[in-house]
């Protein structure tokens, strides 16, 4: 009885036939389901990167990935140099043009000096405006704005000469040019920037207006490098380009730009408003200070760059709104104040991290100081061999930007063709780390490779400024500012890192910016400023 009630309960426990029948039929569903994707992804695999470019040898080769269409999106956003190198290496260094697919869309890649020269020299098949207008629209502009700056202007429009027809948007990089190139408008922005150091970089002065210091006494001062010299550069720029009329305008607008610039990858990556708060609350910041700006009449706006109010006629002959003007106003301002600030941390930190360099430099500048106090600028121009190093090899450790160019046609570089509608990217970094150039060392910071090899700062490998008709124009006033003011330092204080524990050197490799990197976060220096008797 007890047997037949446990069998009873079993049989009654136990799957029926048709239950078994469909799990099994499930399971077998389902292994089938992945076997056919694993076969339709290996299929594309093998048409895309083995089957079709047997077809097409011309075409640079493209680095092989899992996702369709995606491609390399998520490697390229989350660490671009290293997908890069990657990519490099995969086709045996050889720096042959490869080819790149991020989110759709092909972008082949060059890393060969004598390729990038080609590039560069290319203006009729390689295009730069479609960037500038995109860059244009995720700022803000209205598309009425951006029609205006790339339509082509009469030649004998009033204002800033235009023989050739040229629309606003080329015309502003000439005009800007025009403010940059050695002569007087670039003597002008210089005398600001060293009016503005020389007015600042007292003790009294920092203990007044570094609210950030970590450390304030009756005889030195600890400030976190980066800031400092974020905030000294930004408010010395602004000061050079627009015054003292914006200052007064907004106190706090270089410190939300330095907020802005930081989360600019943001602006450059079309983040969604929700992921980007306070990047978009610092630009709005920004925005409202060059309304008010722009608002004040052009006489009482003393102090100010020709570059600026040429800039602000050229835009109003064209109707540009106070909106559009107030963006196209801070594309200028970010321009000014990205790079200089960054390569002026970037030179004292590996002065201050290498024995030795501090004291070569301060040696070097110092003829530029003249017993009445005043600065011999020509002097440091021309004059200072190991700093004009180390100048370049701070570039070359530190230029992260890239070039990009629209293909308008095929192009052949390289040996290879770049087909019409994909794009260009141009890595500088690629190109300052090829140890055939510069050496194994290629890690190490060491400027004596510039004074061994002076052909090194004009070799086509070099190229922390871009190259071309997109050459950054801003390149002779950002040297000045940031030699004029590292002299300034080293003239008037003992300048030391403050303490052992400090964080190792170590640049942010995984936030794009255009331009110079940023220290990673927590990895800033600690400095100590102490006045030297010298010079009191």
């Amino acid at each position: 009885m007890v047997a037949s009630s446990f069998l009873s309960n079993l049989a009654a426990a136990s799957p029926s036939y048709e239950t078994i029948s469909q799990v099994t039929d499930g399971h077998t569903s389902l292994l089938a389901a992945v076997v056919l994707c694993a076969t339709a992804h290996a299929t594309w695999w093998f048409l895309r990167f083995s089957l079709l470019p047997s077809f097409h040898r011309d075409e640079p080769k493209e680095l092989p990935y899992t996702l369709p269409l995606l491609g390399h999106l998520f490697s390229f956003f989350g660490d671009s140099n290293a997908l890069l190198t990657r990519a490099r290496n995969y086709f045996g260094d050889t720096r042959e043009p490869f080819a790149l697919t991020i989110a759709g869309m092909k972008t082949y890649v060059l890393t060969r000096a004598e390729d990038v020269a080609e590039a560069y020299r290319n203006v009729k098949t390689l295009s730069y405006e479609e960037f500038v207008q995109a860059m244009m629209r995720i700022l803000g502009n209205s598309e009425l704005s951006v029609k205006a700056m790339f339509t082509p202007l009469p030649k004998d429009k009033s204002g800033f000469p235009n023989p050739h027809g040229k629309s606003l948007g080329i015309l502003f990089r000439e005009m800007h040019i025009h403010q940059l190139f050695p002569g007087k408008h670039l003597d002008f922005l210089e005398d600001r920037f060293h009016e503005y150091f020389d007015e600042h970089l007292h003790l009294e002065k920092l203990n007044e207006g570094c609210h950030y210091a970590l450390e304030k006494t009756a005889g030195s001062i600890v400030v976190p490098l980066t800031q400092w010299c974020s905030d000294y550069f930004v408010r010395g720029g602004q000061h050079a380009y627009f015054g003292p009329r914006l200052a007064d305008i907004d106190t706090g607008l270089t410190d939300a730009f330095i907020v802005f610039d930081e989360l600019s990858y943001q602006v450059i990556y079309q983040y969604p408003s929700f992921l980007a708060k306070e990047m978009r609350t610092s630009r709005d910041r920004i925005l409202q200070g060059f309304r008010k700006y722009l608002q004040v009449p052009k006489e009482e706006r003393v102090g100010d760059a020709w570059f600026v109010k040429a800039m602000e006629d050229e835009l109003r002959a064209v109707g540009m709104n106070d909106e559009d003007m107030a963006i196209a106003t801070l594309t200028i301002y970010w321009a000014i104040n990205t790079n200089s600030r960054k390569a002026s941390y970037w030179l004292l930190a590996y002065l201050l991290q290498t024995p030795g360099l501090i004291d070569i430099a301060r040696k070097e500048t110092a003829p530029a100081f003249r017993p009445d106090g005043t600065v011999d600028l020509d002097y440091l121009h021309s004059s200072l061999p190991q700093v004009d190093a180390m100048w370049s090899e701070m570039l070359r450790m530190s230029a992260f930007a890239a070039s990009v160019r629209f293909i308008t046609d095929d192009t052949v570089i390289g040996g290879k063709t770049l087909k019409k509608d994909k794009r260009l990217i141009i890595p500088y970094r690629q190109l300052h780390m090829d140890q055939r150039v510069f050496g194994e060392d290629i890690d190490q910071f060491r400027h004596e490779r510039f004074l061994e090899n002076p052909r090194l700062a004009s070799g086509n490998n070099f190229r922390p400024f871009g190259g071309g008709a997109t050459m950054c124009p801003g390149r002779h006033i950002a040297k000045r500012g940031v030699i004029v003011f590292v002299a300034m330092v080293l003239n008037r204080f003992d300048i030391e890192l403050d303490g052992e524990d400090q964080p190792m050197l170590e640049a942010d490799l995984k936030k794009p910016v255009p331009g110079l990197m940023s220290p990673k976060v927590g990895a800033d220096l600690r400095v100590r400023l102490t006045p030297r008797k010298a010079s009191t």
